[in-house]
């Protein structure tokens, strides 16, 4: 690699994306356009308060049932919208050989709502990519693939169809979710695995149901910053904000400095610069003991029980004070990551070796959170200094400069 392009790459915005990026856009968009011209398959009553004028507004929202592109449609549409007469022309391509993604299956659901509401309160897209734990090349001829890649996006899209604003977002998402797969791609070409080594199992355990089923905000805030922290959600992120920015048209200081600290990337990274041990402990309230939720009222009660949740007791948490019931939380922590750590070895042959908590963090829970305290920091430093790399990247306004 030469030395511009590793300078690239460690500002975190690969050029071999790009055309990727825009293909899954146009192609999405398209599909969109072809299964709701005919009207969505259902739609209902939503009402919402008029931010100018404060009125209460009834209208109609419409949703499709998941769509679904198959692997070969997809790739036929891509080579088509980049201008390819055929598959072996494509696979030959430059574009391809930088990120050979075969026949990914891309799934989708849309629900369309007024303009006036649109981007109102709730990110309009969700996004994940799956992959195999050990995922390899296969091969087309003579041709290095890689296959087995699902991509699943829920849409809220405007009514009218897509703006300016939500062609920013999708493509934000979109490069957040091939970042990912650009990454896993590079380190198998390089030798490697699949798959991030223990950061993997730490990205496995804030969705595992034995930690993020306990019902204490504090607690899921904890979860979602171990996730937040994890390497390739940062790079992913900073990819993100620079395909969104640079659909917005951002390219002087000023403008980029203004609107960066005003982005939810930005205030993700907040989280982790600013996370204190001590006075993090110090915010955790007790429980209801009843049925363990915070806000505790008899509604949410009987909803967990009709969907069969287990009680804090039930999960092994004791509630008999503000200490007992934090030093349980980390020990079903410790409990969860040897049962993943387990699990995955048996089922994929990998042992990520991730040490249990030591005693002295199980008896003494600030050491457990300014152990999480200094590892936070650490990523909230590295995040800040790529965000503000890929402000050189759009102020210099040129492809070229990507990696």
């Amino acid at each position: 690699m030469k030395k511009k392009e590793l300078l690239k790459e460690i500002m975190g915005v690969p050029k071999a994306i790009t055309p990727w990026v825009n293909s899954f856009t146009k192609i999405i968009t398209d599909v969109i356009a072809e299964e709701s011209k005919d009207g969505y398959e259902r739609e209902g009553e939503i009402t919402y308060t008029d931010p100018d004028s404060g009125e209460e507004i009834t209208d109609i929202a419409y949703r499709t049932e998941n769509i679904v592109i198959p692997g070969d449609e997809f790739m036929e549409r891509l080579m088509e919208f980049n201008g390819y007469s055929d598959m072996g022309q494509f696979i030959k391509s430059d574009m391809f050989k930088s990120l050979p993604l075969w026949r990914p299956k891309v799934s989708f659901n849309v629900v369309a709502i007024p303009e006036e509401l649109y981007g109102k309160d709730r990110a309009s897209i969700e996004a994940s990519v799956v992959t195999d734990l050990t995922q390899k090349f296969s091969n087309i001829g003579k041709t290095a693939v890689y296959p087995n890649v699902a991509f699943k996006f829920n849409i809220i899209i405007p009514t009218n169809g897509p703006n300016n604003k939500f062609l920013s977002e999708f493509k934000s998402t979109v490069s957040h979710e091939l970042l990912h797969t650009y990454q896993k791609i590079k380190q198998v070409e390089a030798g490697g695995e699949s798959h991030y080594g223990k950061e993997t199992l730490l990205n496995a355990l804030t969705n595992h149901p034995m930690l993020n089923e306990v019902e204490i905000g504090w607690w899921k805030n904890f979860l979602y910053l171990v996730y937040l922290h994890l390497s390739f959600e940062i790079n992913a992120r900073v990819t993100q904000l620079y395909y969104e920015f640079k659909e917005r048209g951002i390219n002087t200081k000023e403008e980029f400095l203004s609107e960066l600290k005003k982005t939810e990337v930005w205030k993700q990274m907040s989280l982790l610069e600013n996370f204190d041990a001590e006075e993090y402990i110090k915010e955790f309230e007790l429980p209801s003991e009843s049925i363990g939720v915070d806000n505790f009222n008899p509604f949410e009660a009987l909803n967990m029980l009709l969907q069969g949740k287990k009680s804090m007791k039930d999960m092994g948490i004791n509630l008999s004070s503000k200490e007992d019931a934090i030093k349980s939380l980390i020990n079903l922590w410790d409990k969860t990551l040897k049962i993943g750590n387990e699990g995955i070895k048996r089922r994929h042959g990998i042992d990520f070796n991730m040490l249990p908590v030591p005693e002295k963090a199980k008896k003494n829970p600030y050491l457990f959170f300014k152990f999480f305290e200094k590892r936070f920091h650490k990523k909230a430093e590295n995040w800040k200094r790529k965000l503000y790399r890929i402000g050189s990247l759009l102020i210099q306004n040129d492809e070229k400069t990507l990696q």
